[in-house]
């Protein structure tokens, strides 16, 4: 059987994520695997919708099985963030298909070869002793390897096919071209493919989004709407700066992505700012992009360490499956290699990934409008249609 997997977020699910699994259908996908992001998403922030949720409304929308892509991973930069997610579907699938700006798989494979190779991971190392950005560092080789203009969904997948290089997995990937709206546009447009972006944004704004949202899905989301069930960075605007002004930069540097003097930045941001936007733009540099800064503080807050992105995940937790989904299961539980979990309550309580998916869920439920108690999603069950 030919099985596709897909890396997601769907932070919110709408019409262009059903788009491409349409398009996966329409390639020979007999069965769709997802491996979702869960309570935090790779941008460094939480999730607007849970992850039991956003699994629900993909199985609804098109999905046979959703995987949780977990923290801290799921909130990682490019590079541990694609190798995660192609470790995973790699026990499942036999392809991978994606959506970039590019839309030329042969492009993206040859920037992902020039990206593998000791002389661009030399070059680059090079660009940034000299004080340059890492993303804008990291485009500028990469659009002068391949005479082509690169953007935030090229990138991923370029991560993706070089993760599959690097761990030679047997995957064929597939990529179609991203139409509508660009990856962090902020306005919903009539008649185009939205950005997640402009639809949390309208969410949070208390406006209507559902012409942008597949109908199956929109069902799940007008409830969590209705009972406050988003999060809003403003609801943990304040204990943020409250941690931070009560840190040491010792303590701070030795979490992820606090390296290089940011540890003390953000001390200092902390300090002089009012709310959580303004600790933001506070931060801003020409070497660090927001979402590296967001990543920074994410992972300050829930004691996330450089060396522990380093390491394998201990396991993944099921979030939602339909008949075909519980056929895959049932066939690579036996021989898949890693270790699969059906609801939080189950995960080896021991392991680090368990300790930090147990710190994020306690800032997550905080920053529900509705407010919960850190319990529940412990309490919760995977979506089985």
């Amino acid at each position: 059987m030919n099985t596709f997997g897909i890396i997601c977020e769907f932070n919110p699910l709408h019409n262009g994520h059903k788009r491409l699994m349409d398009r996966a259908r329409a390639m020979g996908a007999d069965r769709i695997v997802c491996v979702m992001s869960g309570n935090a998403v790779q941008r460094g922030e939480l999730a607007v919708i849970d992850k039991y949720d956003r699994a629900k409304a993909a199985v609804l929308c098109g999905a046979d099985l959703v995987l949780e892509l977990p923290y801290p991973w799921s909130a990682a930069s490019a590079e541990f963030f694609a190798s995660t997610g192609v470790e995973i579907l790699s026990h499942f699938c036999n392809n991978i298909i994606f959506g970039s700006e590019c839309g030329d798989i042969s492009v993206l494979q040859k920037a992902a070869s020039v990206a593998a190779s000791e002389d661009f991971k030399s070059n680059f190392k090079d660009r940034l002793n000299e004080g340059d950005g890492a993303a804008a560092a990291y485009f500028s080789l990469l659009e002068a390897s391949v005479g082509v203009s690169l953007s935030s969904n090229d990138l991923l997948g370029i991560e993706y096919i070089k993760a599959a290089l690097e761990k030679n997995c047997n995957i064929k990937f597939h990529t179609i071209k991203r139409e509508g709206s660009g990856y962090n546009d902020t306005a919903l447009e009539a008649d185009t493919l939205p950005s997640a972006t402009a639809v949390r944004r309208a969410w949070r704004e208390g406006n209507a989004a559902a012409e942008y949202i597949p109908d199956e899905a929109q069902i799940v989301f007008d409830r969590c709407i209705k009972e406050g069930r988003i999060t809003d960075a403003e609801e943990l605007s304040k204990a943020i700066l409250v941690y931070l002004r009560l840190s040491d930069a010792d303590t701070l540097s030795q979490m992820a992505d606090n390296e290089g003097g940011i540890a003390n930045r953000m001390i200092s941001a902390a300090h002089n700012a009012k709310s959580s936007d303004e600790l933001f733009e506070l931060l801003k540099t020409k070497r660090y992009t927001d979402a590296k800064l967001r990543r920074a503080v994410l992972f300050a807050i829930t004691s996330v360490r450089a060396e522990m992105l380093k390491r394998p995940f201990d396991y993944v937790q099921i979030l939602g499956a339909n008949a075909k989904g519980r056929e895959i299961l049932s066939e690579c539980r036996r021989d898949s290699g890693i270790s699969l979990v059906t609801k939080a309550a189950d995960a080896p309580k021991e392991t680090e990934q368990h300790k930090a998916g147990q710190r994020l869920e306690a800032i997550f439920t905080v920053a529900r409008r509705s407010g919960t108690d850190t319990g529940e999603s412990y309490r919760k069950n995977a979506f089985i249609k």
